[in-house]
């Protein structure tokens, strides 16, 4: 039996019935191979890079394949002083030794929008890993 409260929170003394919401499923992407990655995960239809820093997770960047989130990990975690999915190159290590953390945050994430919106623009990518950041911005 259902006590009057109850009736009442349920909309049953009025005569009306209450929708209920019908939960979220997560969809399912058909073959997709999981992420055996270390930092990569793929969420909302994209690969997203993050890696752990002093018990914060911090979001890399959100990039097309399984392989570029992982190259934004392993820069990350060259960093960090962790180990990476990839070896990196030695120009790619000196380039990030002239780095602090903040500065290259800042870098991976203009370079990640700069290159979203030249592809929405149609202008074809440069061939290099990275996009040159000009004028020092």
């Amino acid at each position: 039996m259902v006590s009057l409260r109850r009736r009442k929170l349920l909309g049953l003394c009025s005569g009306q019935l209450i929708k209920r919401r019908k939960r979220h499923r997560r969809k399912h992407v058909q073959n997709q191979e999981p992420c055996l990655m270390r930092g990569v995960y793929f969420k909302n239809m994209k690969w997203q890079a993050a890696i752990k820093v002093d018990k914060k997770q911090i979001h890399l960047g959100t990039v097309g394949s399984q392989e570029e989130a992982a190259r934004l990990y392993d820069r990350a975690a060259f960093m960090c002083g962790r180990e990476p999915n990839f070896e990196l190159s030695e120009e790619e290590k000196q380039e990030l030794r002239n780095f602090k953390w903040d500065e290259f945050l800042a870098y991976t994430r203009h370079s990640i929008t700069n290159k979203k919106s030249k592809r929405r623009l149609g202008i074809r990518p440069q061939k290099s890993s990275e996009p040159a950041i000009e004028n020092g911005q």
